[in-house]
């Protein structure tokens, strides 16, 4: 996982591919709920993510709950239509805001554009 503070408020994520996601995932919201840890938003680049288990939407939807609870937003970007497909079946795309790519993600956020 690749994290880069795109600034002070907002963190992107590069999310890699399954064993790897689940362990991202996890050291993501560490470092979002660790001690001393800031709210920010977060913008979540998928397009190295090839499939999602059920392990991975709980932590997708514990992440989506604290960045509600902190008011921050939560942006995936650049889902595989593999991935968009599990996202539409299990109705996931009517609970995260999502968005085609990255730049665009980017900048609704910092402009607080919904």
């Amino acid at each position: 996982m690749a994290i880069t503070e795109w600034s002070e408020d907002i963190l992107l994520v590069d999310l890699g591919s399954e064993p790897q996601l689940s362990e991202d995932l996890s050291n993501l919201l560490a470092m979002l709920e660790g001690p001393g840890s800031q709210p920010r938003h977060a913008v979540l680049d998928l397009h190295q993510v090839g499939m999602l288990t059920s392990t991975n939407i709980a932590a997708l939807m514990r992440l989506r709950k604290l960045q509600q609870l902190s008011k921050k937003r939560l942006v995936v970007a650049r889902v595989r239509d593999r991935v968009w497909a599990i996202f539409l079946t299990a109705g996931l795309d009517e609970l995260f805001e999502t968005s085609t790519d990255v730049g665009t993600a980017l900048a609704a956020v910092q402009l607080g554009i919904r």
